[in-house]
């Protein structure tokens, strides 16, 4: 719903509208797209259905300026996939003003409930203006202070028929910035109809249409930031029918990674996102494959935002129904910037850690809505190590056994199965994979921190004493290794005996959490500090 509420900000004009460009073709032939930093950190392209843009052609463009209405999407999305025309507006020659009562009322019976938020307005001006003016830009940091998870608002312009001989459309958007609201231009996309992919239809998935819901796994994404370990894994989901990856990795394939990763010597001196892209489109040609061979601090929080859930060039147009974050680096910092992006981009996160030797495992993770307790809240104490007495990591792959990799690896599979099927908002309820996968989701939700022995003297030689108790608990001695434990997490909150979260806040509802940070590349705060912002 708008709710207009006045906060004091700067409003500011910059850059200038780009013009119509073309998808890409669905017909060209799949390969991993590189994207550069340079390319994600620019203004995302506005990007409109077919459908969307000849309504928009055939109403507000066919009309006299000034006329407008609403656009509807997935928030956090630069797709524009629904339109509705403000035919009660007051509106002249130069001015339109949008009934904020049947855009309310718009909003709650009929886009809301089917998942649609809003994402900006279009409206026309007369010819020669075809930038907002100053009043659009006011009222859109009016309705971004009103919906705080709303971190850019579409303003595009219309240049009309009846005023100009033709039909334009111009791209700007409201972005915050800080404490204002800066107008940026951007290109606009349009987006054909997409052949939907349909791996139901292919012999390779014909023993597990009864094990995964196919359709809802094609239209899923997996974002990876660190690949190299990962790489079973994510060849896993793409057998699993996951229909996008983004793989973020800056390493090349060195020699000794033949004997910890699954990697081999021809790919030795090559980027570790391309080659391990190019194997995922040979499990599934018809899958999309994006690799950004750089490190995650070069990457913005939007950008992450668009490789998440945004639209990405490529043979096809597209943006998920369900996306799920991958933190599979060995550094802490990182790691921990994965957890606070999955809190502010409102997405899944899932993270894993290889223990000294490989003589244990660990996974993390937690999703919105789904998990009461962050990953922070998870990791308390490594949290407290690193950022207050100063601990720093010295465990590095050196006498890992490359069965410890394939553990961690089996490990992930039915946590990632699990959120993408429960957070898929087109997964059928009724399919046999759907109930499986989201029971198993449900039963540990609670127990978003799961560790592995795979020593059976880990209480030694790691100090984990968590595993000594399950020996004691069988009359006949038999000795449980490979054992996983899934210990139950509560938020960190005074009210569970925990100081407050300086990340999740503690509240057992990770939602309140979207839009909370204003950077999340910055160092992750002491529990005695909130820097989350108040709105």
């Amino acid at each position: 719903m708008i709710k207009l509420k006045r906060r004091s900000r700067t409003i500011v004009g910059v850059a200038r509208a780009a013009a119509l460009v073309p998808a890409a073709s669905d017909t060209a032939e799949p390969r991993p797209m590189s994207l550069s930093p340079a390319e994600l950190n620019a203004a995302p392209p506005l990007v409109f259905t077919t459908r969307v843009m000849d309504e928009i052609m055939h109403t507000i463009g066919s009309r006299p300026a000034e006329s407008g209405g609403p656009l509807g999407g997935s928030r956090g999305g630069t797709l524009m996939e629904s339109f509705w025309l403000d035919e009660t507006a007051r509106m002249n020659g130069a001015q339109y003003y949008p009934d904020v009562d049947a855009v309310n009322q718009l909003m709650r019976e009929q886009w809301n409930p089917r998942g649609t938020n809003l994402l900006g307005f279009v409206h026309s001006h007369p010819a020669g203006f075809a930038r907002p003016s100053s009043t659009d830009c006011q009222y859109a940091g009016r309705i971004m202070d009103a919906i705080p998870e709303l971190r850019r608002f579409a303003l595009p312009i219309v240049q009309t028929t009846p005023d100009t001989g033709s039909f334009g459309l111009h791209g700007w958007s409201a972005v915050r910035r800080g404490n204002d609201v800066v107008v940026e231009g951007q290109s606009v996309v349009l987006r054909p109809a997409p052949s939907e992919p349909k791996p139901t239809e292919d012999p390779a998935w014909a023993r597990v249409h009864e094990a995964y819901d196919l359709r809802a796994m094609s239209q899923s994404r997996f974002v990876s930031i660190g690949c190299g370990g990962a790489a079973a894994f994510l060849e896993d989901l793409a057998r699993a029918g996951v229909g996008e990856f983004v793989l973020i990795d800056p390493d090349q394939v060195e020699p000794p990674n033949v004997g910890t990763q699954q990697t081999y010597l021809p790919d030795v001196g090559r980027s570790k996102a391309k080659v391990i892209g190019e194997r995922l489109l040979r499990v599934n040609p018809k899958s999309r494959v994006w690799v950004v061979p750089e490190r995650l601090e070069d990457l913005t929080d939007e950008a992450v935002g668009r490789l998440a859930s945004g639209w990405l060039p490529g043979p096809t147009a597209h943006v998920p129904t369900a996306t799920l974050l991958g933190a599979f680096t060995d550094d802490f910092h990182a790691q921990a910037r994965v957890a606070r992006l999955g809190l502010h981009l409102g997405v899944p996160v899932l993270a894993a850690t290889v223990y000294r030797e490989g003589r244990g495992v660990e996974v993390t993770f937690a999703a919105p809505g789904v998990t009461p307790a962050c990953i922070r809240c998870a990791l308390r104490s490594r949290y407290t190590a690193y950022l207050e007495c100063g601990f720093t990591n010295d465990v590095t792959s050196h006498g890992t056994p490359y069965s410890a990799t394939m553990r961690l690896n089996a490990l992930k599979m039915p946590i990632a199965l699990g959120i993408l099927h429960t957070v898929s908002p087109v997964a059928d309820p009724d399919h046999p994979g759907t109930q499986r996968h989201r029971r198993f989701l449900e039963a540990v939700a609670h127990r978003n921190l799961a560790l592995v022995s795979l020593d059976p003297d880990i209480g030694e030689s790691l100090g984990l004493g968590l595993f000594d108790d399950l020996s004691s608990l069988d009359p006949k001695g038999r000795l449980p290794v490979d054992s996983t434990l899934w210990l139950e997490q509560l938020p960190d909150h005074p009210d569970n005996g925990y100081p407050q979260c300086p990340e999740c806040g503690g509240s057992g509802d990770l939602r309140e959490s979207i839009s909370a940070f204003y950077d999340t590349s910055d160092t992750p705060l002491t529990y005695g500090d909130l820097r989350r912002r108040i709105a």
